[in-house]
């Protein structure tokens, strides 16, 4: 069946509903935004999930702390050391409800669940997590399941995690539940609620990899009851790779959480460290970190938090809240008129994330028509490479489409008749 742009359900309609949501109160005219996010302009790019396009905000970030440090200061040049670096993490606490002493700077979300995992007594217990967990972190707990660890993999039922099934994974010796909040699968979106209350129920902790919703959907880990979680800043929170955080309830830093990676400074009390050194104390102190702190180890990569700075400072204006419903407006017509065109959606229609993920027949034949259209001018979807515009094929027949705040009715009408 051929489609045209016009024959599509919403094409008007969608920027109609765009213009309306432009003009209401308080609402952001995410219209306008396009154009700080250039490749946005540059191709049809729906896939956020894997990598976010920088926004033009970001760049300058970037480029702000390298030309400090190849110019050093005077014309406006500052040190993000000075003065940005130390409000990335009361920034980030603000977007999940933490306080800051909370947050710890790690090299990626998988790491910074190493490290969690790592500071924990997990020794005569067990794990339960789930098969829509993100596939590094099922590799990471069948690794440690070879050195002994019990490790329990619920698997899904049509996609979706049956919290009945984790309630029969979970028992007294559970001593971790081990999630992605939102699934980097299909978007699945975890009662997590009610998982933090049974595994506290049963003495255990909750860690939540909480990537894929950061910047997305509204996070509030007091509210939902997480206790540990991770995340990188490459996807929704509009960063780039090379660091992320950490969060840890305060109460179990250093005590369910032991430091695993030991930083920190010394302090030397003999000759010729110090002109006159105190009497009876050490010779050498170490001055470590508190808090979250007391979990960091090295250097971070200070130019991605730079970055990071300027599109936390974008999010905060645009309002977590406001970026979901945008996003549901985008995902909610590939819900709609994707199945006429023969995708079967394995995306919960309530998720309220920005992933909806999809079954065709036949992904060649898929990336074929993304690949024709490319020749033909019709549409720009690059499909190759790990920051490709789409994700066709990931888990064999899966079309995966992510949106963020720049895209578009149009974007939407483009891969419509583009997949017809």
């Amino acid at each position: 069946m051929k489609w045209n742009r016009r024959e599509l359900l919403g094409g008007a309609a969608g920027m109609a509903a765009a213009a309306a949501q432009a003009a209401r109160p308080g609402v952001p005219d995410f219209s306008a935004l396009r154009a700080d996010f250039p490749r946005a302009l540059n191709e049809t790019y729906l896939n956020s999930a894997a990598q976010h396009p920088l926004g033009v905000h970001t760049v300058r970030g970037m480029q702000r702390y390298i030309d400090f440090l190849f110019r050093g200061p005077g014309e406006g040049r500052r040190d993000f050391w000075e003065e940005g670096f130390t409000q990335v993490k009361p920034m980030f606490a603000r977007l999940i409800n933490a306080k800051p002493s909370e947050i710890a700077l790690c090299p990626s979300t998988t790491v910074g669940e190493n490290i969690l995992l790592n500071g924990m007594d997990l020794s005569g217990g067990n794990v339960v997590t789930n098969d829509l967990h993100y596939t590094s972190s099922i590799a990471n707990y069948k690794t440690r399941q070879k050195n002994g660890l019990d490790v329990r993999i619920v698997k899904h039922r049509d996609w979706q995690i049956d919290l009945g099934d984790m309630e029969k994974a979970v028992d007294r010796k559970t001593k971790l539940v081990s999630i992605s909040l939102v699934s980097s699968v299909n978007g699945h979106l975890e009662k997590v609620k009610a998982l933090s209350e049974l595994a506290h129920a049963h003495g255990a902790y909750l860690f939540a990899d909480i990537i894929q919703g950061a910047g997305a959907i509204p996070i509030d880990v007091r509210a939902m009851g997480i206790d540990l979680a991770s995340s990188a800043m490459y996807k929704w929170l509009q960063g780039e790779h090379g660091y992320g955080f950490m969060y840890v309830r305060e109460d179990l830093i250093e005590t369910a959480v032991k430091p695993t990676e030991f930083g920190g400074s010394p302090e030397f009390n003999y000759s010729p460290w110090v002109q006159t050194p105190k009497p009876g104390a050490p010779e050498i102190t170490i001055r470590s970190g508190s808090g979250g702190a007391s979990l960091e180890c090295g250097t971070p990569s200070v130019i991605t938090y730079a970055a990071q700075y300027e599109s936390f400072q974008y999010i905060e204006k645009l309002g977590v809240d406001k970026i979901q419903a945008h996003a549901q407006t985008l995902i909610g017509r590939l819900q709609k008129e994707l199945p006429a065109l023969g995708y079967t959606p394995i995306t919960p229609k309530d998720a309220g994330t920005p992933i909806a993920t999809f079954l065709c027949k036949d992904a060649e034949a898929v990336k074929a028509k993304i690949r024709q259209a490319a020749q033909t001018g019709r549409a720009k979807i690059s499909i190759t490479g790990p920051n490709s515009a789409l994700t066709v094929g990931r888990f064999g027949n899966h079309v995966r489409f992510s949106v963020s705040v720049f895209n578009n009715q149009s974007d939407i009408d483009r891969v419509l008749e583009v997949l017809a």
